[in-house]
């Protein structure tokens, strides 16, 4: 063990006013593998001439009693090495009993300082958790609380304000990338997740709207949403003076979950050689745009329709079903025209697949063309899921439920986060 008497410019580095650097030695420590490893622990001494008490913060002349064990704090790395800081502190009597002393440079509620809490809120804003916790020599628990309680800091609570939402958008995500999901909230003028509930039945939706309360419900303009059965309901009863807009992702999703039933259904049972495979449409060939496909891949797939008249069929009114809605309809009567059209083609064609999907569609038209009249962003929920599927497949799945919708709020609600400016 080396040891080293050094004066108050360290402290002064480290921001420690009011205390003197004593010593620093270095220590070695099992890591893994068997191989050693070395780490920094800096002694101070308390030159303040007062000792703080931890649950009030008044300050006493004189403490009650010095602990025998001194205590340590993780700090910022000085140099290449783990560094710890470490002092005997008092107990105070105060607040009905005898408390351990605060000191200034502790982050509360950790056995870190703030300097190295601000680091890690820092590499949380950029890195996965689990990189986090390797790099810095913590756990995935620890480097997960000082993430969450950054997250709360910058937020001014659990969650954002629900002040001045006027559009909103309603929609499910999986929590677990399975059946477990949550329901969330978006304010579609800021483009801010501004609530997260779990699951998505009528009683999670109907929590949000009591949390909005009277007077905030009632300046609600517009509700984007799908048809989910546990939306609908809650949406008539809270807000029935909000337009509701039935957004187009959904509806062209249905006509795609649709195609793969029926592909499913035509090739299930097809033989598993190399004519069977050939036979095959890909999946993905049926559900990508068509003007996405490549030359090659539209014959190839013009060739494996012609094998199947139903499921080219099917294809064709699912393009047919994208071209109405992506089209900038001004005169929507005709975009009503169009629609009861490509519903009752699709009630000809003998698909029950497809029917189901028009059966969906023909109640709520006036949803749909809603969504033409007044200029909203349909797609920001959908790209807001996405960016909770990438936070999910980051860190392989999230153990603490509450952890994960503060990272949500983080990635889709903070406008400005002060640790993401930290220089490291």
């Amino acid at each position: 063990m080396a040891s080293q008497r050094l004066t108050d410019p360290l402290s002064l580095c480290l921001d420690l006013q009011g205390f003197e650097v004593l010593y620093v030695n270095l220590e070695e420590v099992p890591g893994e593998h068997g191989v050693r490893r070395r780490r920094k622990v800096i002694g101070l001494g308390d030159r303040r001439g007062f000792h703080q008490c931890s649950q009030c913060g008044k300050r006493h002349r004189e403490g009650f009693s010095q602990e025998i064990d001194a205590r340590r704090w993780r700090e910022r790395s000085v140099g290449d090495l783990e560094t710890f800081i470490e002092i005997t502190p008092w107990r105070v009597e105060c607040c009905g009993g005898t408390h351990v002393e605060r000191f200034p440079w502790a982050a509360e509620g950790h056995r870190m300082t703030l300097r190295f809490f601000d680091v890690v809120a820092a590499l949380c804003t950029k890195l996965a958790i689990s990189v986090v916790a390797e790099w810095v020599n913590l756990s995935w628990d620890t480097v997960a609380r000082v993430d969450g309680k950054a997250i709360r800091f910058a937020l001014g609570g659990a969650s954002p304000s629900l002040d001045g939402l006027k559009w909103i958008g309603i929609d499910e995500v999986s929590r677990t990338g399975g059946h477990q999901y949550f329901t969330m909230v978006t304010d579609l003028k800021s483009g801010r997740v501004v609530w997260i509930g779990d699951g998505k039945r009528e009683a999670t939706l109907a929590r949000f709207f009591e949390i909005l309360g009277k007077k905030r419900r009632r300046r609600i303009e517009l509700v984007v949403s799908d048809l989910g059965s546990g939306y609908l309901g809650p949406i008539e009863k809270y807000v029935p003076q909000a337009r509701h807009i039935l957004d187009r992702f959904h509806i062209v999703q249905w006509v795609n979950e649709a195609l793969s039933q029926l592909r499913r259904r035509v090739f299930g049972g097809g033989p598993r050689d190399a004519v069977g495979r050939n036979f095959k449409a890909k999946k993905w060939m049926l559900l990508k745009a068509r003007e996405d496909l490549g030359q090659g891949d539209k014959l190839k797939l013009a060739r494996l329709m012609k094998l199947n008249r139903p499921l080219y069929r099917a294809y064709l009114l699912k393009e047919q079903l994208r071209e109405i809605l992506h089209h900038p309809w001004k005169y929507l009567g005709a975009l009503e025209k169009n629609l009861a059209a490509w519903c009752n083609a699709v009630m000809r064609s003998r698909i029950p697949e497809m029917k189901r999907v028009a059966k969906r569609l023909r109640p709520h038209f006036a949803k749909v063309l809603a969504a033409f009249e007044v200029d909203v962003r349909l797609g920001l929920v959908e790209a807001i899921n996405g960016v909770v599927a990438l936070l999910r497949r980051q860190a392989h799945g999230y153990r603490d439920v509450e952890y994960f919708k503060l990272k949500i709020y983080q990635r889709c609600s903070l406008d400005s986060n002060p640790w993401a400016e930290i220089v490291l």
